[in-house]
């Protein structure tokens, strides 16, 4: 064969090739962003693998809503944006990726409820193609409340074939039947060791979680907004045993360490950005109002009744009137922010309860 014959061919071989390649379309089919009227909404747009949850103030009308998606490109949304419609209940829209074989259905809903004062935890369901639990109220309309969040999202990076069992938050039984939530220190993986994030401590938090790879502590966004009276304790019930070794960021043993879990709530002023805690706030963001911190634990088997006071912090003065915003935390391994703690150190909570004043 000639050379300019063979050049013929490898021409075509590449123009083949290169027009499949054109031809291929894309199959993501996510709601990326989403929108509604500002002067409404108490923080940003929830939004999940599934789900997108509005928190919205009592006085919006929730009959002829509009909501705004900004959606995979060359996908489709269905009812397309500029659709009325009424979420006094949930409503579902279906976004169809290019090649018209992907598609997600995702349940929109704007909820006016104010945070709950008492969490049983027995609301749980498998999301992110059921990979793992996620925990969920129930809303005066009867549509799924999204107030708690974990890191399991940034676990699944890492987790492989994990079954939901094995992330670092799942469910376990409750102490009066139903669930309670489970937190557990595990591996991560040989890049997340050389990466200096060797352990993923189970967590859950009222807030939310945006995965930021280039700064963890940044994916931790506590706090939803909260109004009423200042809580005199933050009580509820737990079951903790530790790890047996304590280990740094480098996956290094430090020796003579003993993990510990950690419990908290906190109250902080409202501002109109940024309205949220990050995980390195270490107790020492100048927003903070009032402090509830479980400061005597112990490990058990069995069920360990428990009641923290809440502390105004010197200077600080609450009041009633003002818009405040709230978070509750719980982690199996107090230094996992820092990736360091003990894997298998486990941790159950159920029956967390904001108390006041009769």
């Amino acid at each position: 064969m000639r050379l300019t014959s063979k050049i013929v061919l490898i021409a075509v071989a590449i123009c083949s090739y290169s027009c499949i390649k054109d031809e291929e379309l894309d199959t993501d089919a996510d709601i990326l962003e989403a929108y509604t009227q500002t002067e409404y909404l108490k923080t940003e747009p929830i939004i999940t693998n599934t789900t997108v949850e509005f928190k919205v103030k009592s006085n919006m009308n929730l009959e002829k809503q509009t909501p705004f998606f900004i959606i995979s490109p060359n996908a489709t949304l269905d009812p397309p944006n500029g659709t009325v419609r009424d979420f006094t209940k949930a409503q579902q829209v279906t976004v169809t990726a290019e090649d018209k074989k992907w598609k997600k259905i995702y349940t929109v809903s704007f909820t006016t409820d104010e945070l709950s004062t008492h969490y049983t935890f027995n609301n749980a369901e498998l999301t992110n193609r059921n990979r793992y639990y996620r925990f969920y109220e129930i809303g005066s309309n009867g549509d799924k409340i999204y107030d708690w969040e974990s890191g399991n999202e940034g676990y699944v990076t890492v987790a492989g074939s994990t079954p939901p069992e094995g992330y670092p938050t799942t469910i376990a039984s409750g102490r009066n039947g139903g669930y309670a939530v489970k937190m557990q220190t595990v591996y991560t993986s040989k890049s997340g060791q050389l990466a200096r994030n060797p352990i993923a401590a189970g967590n859950l938090f009222i807030g939310q979680f945006k995965l930021d790879p280039l700064n963890t502590l940044k994916s931790t966004m506590f706090g939803f907004p909260y109004q009423g009276d200042l809580p005199t304790s933050l009580r509820g019930v737990y079951k903790y045993q530790a790890g047996e070794k304590v280990t740094d960021k480098y996956f290094k043993e430090v020796v003579g360490a003993k993990d510990n879990f950690d419990i908290y709530a906190i109250i902080f002023e409202s501002q109109k950005k940024g309205n949220y805690l990050y995980g390195d706030h270490y107790f020492k963001d100048p927003r903070n109002v009032a402090i509830a911190r479980l400061e005597t634990k112990k490990e058990s088997n069995n069920w360990v009744e428990f009641s923290t006071p809440f502390k105004l912090l010197p200077g600080k003065t609450y009041d009633s009137k003002k818009d405040y915003v709230m978070t509750i935390v719980m982690t199996s391994s107090i230094d996992g922010a820092d990736f360091m703690g003990a894997i298998g150190s486990t941790l159950l909570v159920d029956e967390i309860e904001l108390v006041y004043k009769k």
